[in-house]
Order: structure tokens, then C-alpha cells, then sequence
């Protein structure tokens, strides 16, 4: 079906991709692994013909089901993508338009693709990929969960019915569960006969669901194998590193000396008309602990994580600071919450209250501090977001919300879109500024594994209330 020889692709004076060999064949999945910044995502570009203005390419060979793919900027492009390659992207949160709904965008999708649009077509499409429920299809985005939100994406990738499906990174913010669903509805297509290029950093999921694993690094292939093969007895350091990096094999923190809390909830309620978010729930987290809050997709993990910072009121009960202490918050995607138009100076500087007192020649010192607090240099402060890797970009938002000395640190879904290296590094990051700062964190995440790595204490939420305490093993 997909069929790559000799491919390089050069950005500006960097190269990118080098010498890529690569096929995915009919009915078959193929797994692209590596770690930030190996080339993963250059390639899914690459395939899609999704080209920068000065983005270079040269290939032996680039076919699809035999015929040579245009060129980079040709219009040709426009019937290949979506009637012959399907993409699913990482983040349905920004690949949604907000304002239309969903049945618009599914009806869209297809006649785009020259499929018929009216009558069941929307409805039929959805129930494909596991969303039958009819008033679903009338909703705006903001009104899904997440995995809601991908199955949407995979339904308009799957609207031509093409040959190949490219889906990069479509599991990395969801729960096991709902990863589970959309990966069944993305394979769904695989039964019908295309191929599926499967772009993740998930080692795990890579072993379960492909056929065949690749494993970049540096943007070359550095490794093939079977499934098991790469998993089992991997072969080159990346691969190793990658199977090494896995959550769930770090020592767990041994849990502190009992000590003050400094955030306290008591009785938190929030409602979204009808739906309660969060129902009576009660936690504390005392100075240098970590407290990881975990559940399912939809369960009121991210709507506790905006309470505790104040970017949502709670409509009963309160939260509470020892003595005013500030709260920060690092988000799940940093891309979305890093402005694109600043340096990560400016970035950093802009979480420096006034209320400080610091001087510009204080200000500047500080974000070169935390820079390398969290593992970045100096040169790093006249960069732009869109010159960092996902773990820099993390680590830059880590930096941020450390700045100002926060004694709180909420992190929501904060390692989730990382790759399993990148994923660690953070993690240990994180663990060193606790020991040096004594800061407690709150770590909201859908990986049960990734708790039991960081926190010393686990908290789970289902269905907005708070069902159990578990202690980390000291």
C-alpha cells in the first residue's frame, strides 16, 4: 500500500529524515516508534504531503498503492488526501472547529472525500467508530470527551474509505479504556483492507496493536522488527531506551514524615447544567508531597485540577493555601499553552508577578535559573515554542510555573503527550525540584503506571467523587 525507498527530508539547512525504507503493506499495521524528536511526525507529514515552505524531500521511491505521490505544494495533493490517505491527528482538541458541530464536520468530511453526505450517512459513520447515540452528532466539540473527540477524527479520516490511514499519536492523552476503544475503531479499518501507519511513542501499545514495529532515532531506522521482537530483545540503544524508559519500573518515593498541609479542599461541588463534575470531594496535600490524582476519561480529574488553581469556582465548598501560598498549574499540551509568538524568556518572565518586587536584571537571572532547574540552558531563553521538542516545551512550562515559587504545582495530564524517554526525564525533573524546593505537587493523570512512579500518594476519582486512597510503597 505505502511504499518508502531512500527518503530524505531536509528542513531549511537541517536534516530531518535520512535514508527512511519503510512499507506498509495492505490489511496491516505498522508501528513507528522513537523518542521526541527522532522524525515520527516529519514522516506522517511527509506521507500526507503536508510540506512546509521550506521543507525538502527526495526519494527512491514514494508510492501509494503503486502511484508516485505529487510533489510537495502540488494541487494534486488535494485528491489524494482523504479519498486515498486518512489522517488522524494527536490532538482532537485543535483539529475540531469549535463552532460547527459535529455532523456538520462529519458531513463535510465526506463530501470532501466525494462520498454521499445526506440522509443516514452521518449517523452511520459515528456508529462505526463506536458513538451510535444520535443527539451525540448535534453537539459542539467542547461537549465530548476526548475520546469522544478522536472517534470524530477517526470517523472523518475513515469518510473516503482510503487505502492507507496515518494516525500520529491518536492515544496519548486518553485513559487505557477509552485508548482500548479508539484503537479498535482505527483497526476497524485494518479489517476492511487499508493499512494503517500508526505514529506513537507507546512502546506498549505498539507491541499489542501492530504488525511490525519501527523504531527511529536521529531521523534514521535504527530498528524493524516483529511486535514481540522489539519489546522482548530489543537490538539498537533506542529501542532499549525506549523499553527502559516504560512507566511503572521507577522506585516509588518513600512517603515523607508527616508535615503541614498546605492545600486543602473541603467539600468541592461543581456543576456544568445538569452534569456534576465533582460531587463533595475532599483532599489535602501537605508541603513536599505528591498527591497523584487518577481516573477514567470524563471522571472530573481536569475539572479539580482547575479548581485548585482558581481557574474554575466551585458552586459548593472551597479550597484553601496555608497562609496565601501560591498555586501554579502546568497544563496537558504544552504547545497550546506556550504563546507562539514569544520567547521562552517572555514566557517564562510573564509568571513573575509584580507583587515580586524583582528588578529586569533579577528577572532575567531567574529564568535562566529555572531554565536550568529543569534540565534547559541559557541559549534556550531566545527560542520560540515552536523551535522546542515536546519534553522541552513540557520542561519550559514546568519552568514557568516554577518561577514565582509556587508551593503548589498542579500538573494536569502533564506527561501524557510525551514520549516514554522524554516522559521520564520530566519525572525526574520533577523529583529533583521537590527535594530542592520542598514544593508539593498534584499530579492528575490517567496512567496508573506514571503515579506509581511519582506520587506518594494516590487518589482516585470516578464520576466526580473521590472512591479511594491508595498508599504509595515506601
Amino acid at each position: 500500500m505505502l511504499e518508502i525507498e531512500r527518503l530524505n527530508v531536509s528542513v531549511g539547512t537541517t536534516v530531518v529524515l535520512r535514508d527512511i525504507e519503510l512499507t506498509v503493506g495492505a490489511g496491516e499495521v505498522v508501528a513507528v516508534v522513537g523518542a521526541s524528536g527522532s522524525g515520527k511526525s516529519t514522516l506522517a507529514r511527509t506521507v500526507l504531503g503536508l510540506h512546509g515552505p521550506r521543507t525538502r524531500l527526495s526519494a527512491g521511491r514514494l508510492r501509494l498503492a503503486g502511484d508516485d505521490l505529487p510533489s510537495p505544494g502540488s494541487a494534486a495533493w488535494r485528491s489524494v488526501r482523504g479519498r486515498r490517505v486518512g489522517y488522524v491527528p494527536q490532538d482532537p482538541g485543535n483539529s475540531l472547529n469549535p463552532v460547527r458541530r459535529i455532523d456538520s464536520q462529519v458531513r463535510e468530511a465526506l463530501r470532501l472525500a466525494g462520498r454521499p453526505a445526506g440522509g443516514a450517512a452521518v449517523p452511520e459513520r459515528l456508529a462505526e467508530v463506536g458513538l451510535p447515540d444520535g443527539a451525540l452528532a448535534r453537539r459542539y466539540p467542547h461537549e465530548l470527551s476526548g475520546g469522544q473527540r478522536q472517534r470524530v477524527l477517526i470517523a472523518m479520516a475513515l469518510a473516503g474509505r482510503p487505502g492507507l490511514l496515518v494516525a500520529d499519536e491518536p492515544t496519548s492523552a486518553l485513559d487505557a479504556d477509552v485508548a482500548d476503544q479508539v484503537l479498535e475503531a482505527l483497526t476497524a479499518g485494518v479489517a476492511d483492507g487499508a493499512g494503517l501507519l500508526l505514529i506513537t511513542h507507546d512502546l506498549a501499545v505498539a507491541a499489542e496493536r501492530a504488525d511490525r514495529i519501527v523504531v527511529f532515532d536521529d531521523g534514521r531506522v535504527v530498528e524493524t522488527a516483529s511486535s514481540t521482537g522489539v519489546l522482548d530483545s530489543p537490538k539498537s540503544a533506542a529501542a532499549r531506551a525506549l523499553k527502559d524508559s516504560l512507566p511503572g519500573g521507577r522506585r516509588p518515593p518513600r512517603t515523607p514524615t508527616p508535615r503541614e498541609p498546605v492545600l486543602s479542599v473541603q467539600s468541592v461541588t461543581k456543576k456544568f447544567g445538569s452534569t456534576t463534575a465533582l460531587a463533595d470531594v475532599d483532599l489535602t496535600v501537605s508541603r513536599g508531597e505528591t498527591v497523584a490524582v487518577v481516573g477514567p476519561s470524563g471522571s472530573g480529574k481536569s475539572t479539580l485540577a482547575r479548581v485548585l488553581v482558581g481557574l474554575t469556582s466551585p458552586d459548593a465548598g472551597y479550597v484553601e493555601t496555608a497562609d496565601g501560598a501560591r498555586t501554579q498549574l502546568v497544563s496537558q499540551n504544552p504547545f497550546s499553552a506556550l504563546e507562539p509568538r514569544w520567547s521562552v524568556a517572555r514566557i517564562i518572565e510573564e509568571s513573575l508577578h509584580p507583587a515580586l518586587g524583582l528588578s529586569t536584571t533579577q528577572r532575567a537571572a531567574r529564568v535562566t535559573h529555572v531554565l536550568d532547574e529543569v534540565g534547559l540552558d541559557a541559549s534556550f531563553a531566545d527560542r520560540r515554542p515552536h523551535q522546542l521538542s515536546g519534553g522541552q516545551s513540557q520542561r519550559v512550562a514546568i519552568a514557568r510555573a516554577l518561577a514565582p515559587n509556587p508551593a503548589v504545582v498542579v500538573l494536569d495530564e502533564a506527561v501524557s503527550a510525551l514520549d516514554v524517554v522524554s516522559q521520564a526525564r520530566v519525572l525526574d525533573v520533577l523529583a529533583g525540584l521537590q527535594t530542592t524546593h520542598d514544593t508539593a505537587f498534584v499530579f492528575v493523570t490517567h496512567d496508573r503506571a506514571v503515579a506509581a512512579d511519582i506520587a506518594h500518594r494516590t487518589v482516585e476519582v470516578v464520576d466526580g467523587r473521590v472512591r479511594e486512597v491508595d498508599e504509595a510503597a515506601s
